[in-house]
């Protein structure tokens, strides 16, 4: 199927996709949109197309996003960074023991801990969450999920779920 705004959609590895990648800024890399959920209520795989008006819906959807992007960034930032005090802060403004060495966090000479890490702003924190995966999702209700590589838990990262331009959740991938 092809469309004016997503080019061609077709069904691929996580659900349906936009043949053109979108750019965020203030984030680091261009990324797919994938167009609806992936599984039904049954945890089957989905393989009957978006309609029409489902896709038109995600195409306003996502220039409303564009749209309020200062907006919407400026939430993300203060959403994540209240996360981040909420579950990491206590490891990381202190002294710790580095566990998963990154670009962002290394590990000391002589196995010393890593001094804090004073991320004490939105703006600070957001450093450590620019690497999106490489897809955002697009669903009903006016819905982004924004899937993260997040320099603080790799493990787990970081997923944004975004509804009418506003940060409803920030927790682990596939967590929300």
């Amino acid at each position: 199927m092809k469309h004016g705004y997503f080019g061609k959609i077709e069904h691929g590895w996580a659900g349906f996709s936009a043949e053109y990648k979108v750019k965020i800024p203030y984030f680091e890399k261009e990324v797919e949109v994938l167009l609806g959920e992936e599984f039904d209520e049954e945890g089957e795989e989905i393989e009957t197309p978006p309609t029409d008006q489902q896709i038109a819906e995600f195409e306003q959807t996502l220039k409303e996003f564009f749209d309020n992007l200062e907006k919407v960034i400026t939430d993300i930032q203060q959403s994540a960074f209240n996360y981040y005090n909420s579950r990491y802060a206590k490891y990381y403004e202190k002294p710790f023991e580095v566990l998963f060495e990154n670009e962002n966090v290394h590990k000391t000479k002589n196995d010393e801990l890593h001094p804090p890490l004073n991320i004490d702003t939105k703006e600070k924190h957001f450093e450590y969450m620019k690497d999106m995966l490489g897809w955002i999702r697009i669903l009903d209700g006016r819905t982004i999920k924004i899937p993260i590589h997040y320099a603080l838990d790799e493990e787990h990262g970081l997923e944004l779920k975004i509804v009418n331009n506003q940060v409803e959740a920030v927790d682990g991938i596939a967590e929300i």
